[in-house]
């Protein structure tokens, strides 16, 4: 049974193939001719003569049987055919369905995640607000008498030996340290209203660069096109910006590599976006979206307010600030700022 259900169900699916005229056609001429081959049979059989008028009726009574069912059938065909294609729509405005579906579930759960992070980065700005003023000064006026001991103990002691000379060294950098863990704890709480002005940004990167200690073992490629539009920003902000990014780079490639920065005009608003791409290790997918969150930080002696400063200042003066990281092949940051289109070139 099984054998004859399964030629049964493949007849049936090619049957549903063909079309409706061919079909009658070939169960007409089939019907025919099983009828014509029984009638012989019997007739021969019967009297061993052929009878004329026997043959006729046993052609014409299948033909007029045949068409009467083949339009039974066919009606019947086409609406399998027609039950079909609903039931295709159906499946095929379901599985849209689901699609859309799904899509709006990322998109929505992407939202919640975001507006989570943005939630737990201002809370962590508020707990930062309360104490970044009290303890900010407090410890910056020690700091600065122990900066102007030690540069004065460098001073009245030029012929000291090597080891006091290297102490004194380490003195200075520890409190070069402090004092930037502690600008970066103000600048992250209390950002100053920026006051725009009209920034030329391949002279801007290419003062922060000839500042910042580069290492030998980095490479910096530069690709400001011209023209460029020239930014509308507060210079002092946008430098410390790029700074920030800028050392993270050069952090990211302790065994060297290379540093690629690109400035690309955008069209519709103006605006210009500068990527910095470092061939370091990368980030991996679980750390990138807690990036510029104020305190979080994978690094030694960190306490994490770089990025947060970056993403702060940025959104001060009109832009954003993206990240895009494969683990072990590097990352782009990419920096929005709005041109000045009237003064752009």
């Amino acid at each position: 049974m099984s054998f004859l259900d399964q030629l049964l169900k493949q007849t049936v699916h090619r049957l549903l193939k063909i079309s409706t005229l061919r079909f009658a056609v070939l169960f007409l001429i089939a019907a025919v001719v099983v009828s014509v081959m029984i009638v012989l049979t019997i007739d021969f059989l019967w009297d061993g003569h052929y009878n004329a008028e026997l043959e006729f009726a046993g052609v014409l009574t299948p033909f007029l049987d045949g068409l009467f069912l083949v339009v039974f059938i066919t009606a019947m065909f086409k609406e399998i055919r027609e039950e079909i294609k609903r039931r295709e729509m159906a499946e095929e405005q379901l599985r849209e369905l689901n699609d859309e579906l799904d899509a709006k579930v990322k998109e929505r759960t992407q939202q919640l995640l975001e507006a989570q992070n943005e939630l737990v980065r201002k809370e962590s700005l508020a707990v930062l607000g309360k104490i970044a003023d009290n303890v900010g000064h407090e410890l910056r006026n020690p700091l600065g008498v122990m900066n102007n001991a030690v540069y004065f103990l460098q001073t009245v002691l030029p012929d000291a030996d090597e080891s006091i000379k290297e102490y004194l060294d380490i003195i200075h950098d520890e409190i070069a340290s402090a004092d930037h863990i502690l600008s970066d704890l103000l600048d992250a709480v209390r950002t100053k209203p920026p006051r725009p002005e009209n920034v030329e940004i391949g002279e801007l990167l290419t003062e922060i660069l000839q500042a910042s200690p580069t290492p030998e073992s980095v490479t910096v490629q530069l690709d400001i096109p011209e023209p460029c539009p020239s930014l509308l920003v507060d210079p002092l902000q946008i430098q410390q910006v790029f700074r920030n990014l800028i050392t993270n780079a050069m952090e990211a490639m302790p065994e060297g590599g290379t540093l690629e920065i690109r400035a690309v005009e955008n069209k519709p608003d103006g605006s210009v976006t500068i990527s910095m791409h470092d061939s370091g290790s990368g980030i991996t997918q679980e750390i990138l979206p807690k990036l510029f969150q104020p305190l979080f930080t994978t690094k030694i002696r960190r306490i994490g307010l770089g990025l947060a400063v970056v993403k702060k200042l940025t959104e001060a003066n009109g832009g954003s600030v993206t990240v895009q990281s494969t683990s072990g092949k590097g990352s782009t940051f990419f920096v929005t700022l709005p041109g000045n289109v009237q003064g752009g070139a």
